[in-house]
């Protein structure tokens, strides 16, 4: 079965749930944890792939890995993904709420990397820029990637601008016919 598809339907049911006992933007703000843990920790990945780990250890490791009180709609979507064998599709599946949550609620998501970090008067000058041009309510993420070099990267939404010294280089370096730069 189509990974995207699952995804979709489970992350739906999980956010109809969290709308019924209005806990959605408490669930959002944890799977945007998950969503961070599950990168940070391969182990949590390993471990959820495991065939000898029980039902409820997995449901134990599931809860514990957002590192603060699950509650009641995120601990009954992590035990309907358990109970259907979908816990391998957990990550798509947070992804999937947060873009729903996202939609339902008018909210672009709009992520900078920089190769250093950035100045707060030089985000406050980013975040207006993006301001007046969205009547959306925006949720920013700042990420620091040394191996830009320079310049940015800013998507926005799924529209990306890529304003980095990497891909400068990277472009001069297929005109100049050297492909094997990296």
């Amino acid at each position: 079965m189509d990974e995207g598809l699952i995804a979709r339907r489970y992350a739906k049911a999980v956010f109809r749930y969290a709308q019924e006992l209005n806990a959605a933007d408490a669930v959002y703000e944890k799977m945007k944890l998950f969503e961070k843990n599950y990168i940070a920790h391969p182990d949590l990945q390993k471990a959820l792939l495991n065939p000898l780990l029980s039902p409820e250890d997995k449901e134990m490791l599931l809860s514990t890995a957002i590192g603060i009180e699950p509650g009641e709609a995120y601990i009954k979507g992590i035990r309907l993904l358990i109970r259907n064998h979908r816990e391998m599709y957990v990550r798509s599946i947070c992804l999937m709420f947060q873009k729903i949550y996202r939609a339902v609620n008018g909210i672009i998501r709009v992520k900078i990397i920089t190769a250093m970090e950035l100045s707060d008067e030089t985000m406050d000058k980013i975040k207006e820029f993006v301001r007046r041009h969205t009547d959306k309510t925006i949720e920013f993420v700042h990420k620091v990637d040394p191996s830009i070099i320079g310049g940015f990267i800013l998507q926005i939404g799924s529209r990306q601008l890529d304003a980095s010294l990497m891909k400068e280089l990277k472009e001069m370096s297929l005109q100049f016919g050297f492909l094997d730069y990296k």
